[in-house]
C-alpha cells in the first residue's frame, strides 16, 4: 500500500507533535508561585494547531487514496532535497547569529534571506524585502519584550 504525500505528512506531523509533547513535558519547568499558565502554554497551543492539522491532511490523504490508490508524483521535485537543506542551513545560521549578535541584528538579516529562499519563481524587490524584514522585527520584538515580557537574545558581543 502506497499512501499519498498528504497521508504521509499527516503521520509524521503527528509522530512529531508527539515527540514535542513529551519533551515539553519533561524540560519545560515551571516557576514557582506563577499565577499564570507560564511557559508551557505557548508550546501546548502550537503543539494543538500541528497535530489538528496533521491529523486533518492524514484524513485527506486516506481519502484521496480510497478514491484513487495511484501513486502520487516524487515527494520531492528535481532539486527539492537541495532546497529544503538549504533552508535548514538558514536556520541554523539564524540560531548561530541569534547567539552571537541577538536578536535584532538577525532577525531581519534571517527575514531577508528567508524571503530570498522561498520566494520561488516570484520577483521580490529588494527595498520590499528590506521593509517587510525591518517591519516583522519590530513587530516580533514589540509582541515578545512588551506583550509577553520575554527578553530576546541580546548575543555574546552586545549582551
Amino acid at each position: 500500500m502506497k499512501l499519498k504525500r498528504d497521508a504521509v505528512t499527516g503521520i509524521v506531523g503527528l509522530v512529531w507533535s508527539l515527540i514535542w509533547f513529551i519533551l515539553i513535558q519533561t524540560q519545560t519547568k515551571m516557576p514557582p508561585k506563577l499565577l499564570e499558565p507560564g511557559p508551557r502554554l505557548l508550546p501546548y497551543v502550537a503543539l494543538v494547531i500541528v497535530a489538528g492539522s496533521s491529523l486533518a491532511l492524514l484524513i485527506k490523504g486516506l481519502r484521496d487514496w480510497k478514491n484513487d490508490p495511484k501513486p502520487d508524483k516524487p515527494y520531492f521535485p528535481k532539486g527539492g532535497i537541495l532546497k529544503v537543506t538549504k533552508s535548514y542551513l538558514l536556520l541554523v545560521a539564524t540560531a548561530i547569529g541569534m547567539a552571537i549578535f541577538g536578536f535584532l541584528i538577525t532577525a531581519p538579516i534571517a527575514m531577508f534571506a528567508f524571503i530570498y529562499d522561498l520566494k520561488g519563481n516570484s520577483q521580490v524587490k529588494p527595498v520590499n524585502a528590506v521593509l517587510i524584514s525591518v517591519l516583522v522585527t519590530a513587530g516580533l520584538y514589540a509582541m515578545f519584550v512588551f506583550g509577553f515580557q520575554v527578553k530576546l537574545p541580546a548575543g555574546i558581543i552586545f549582551g
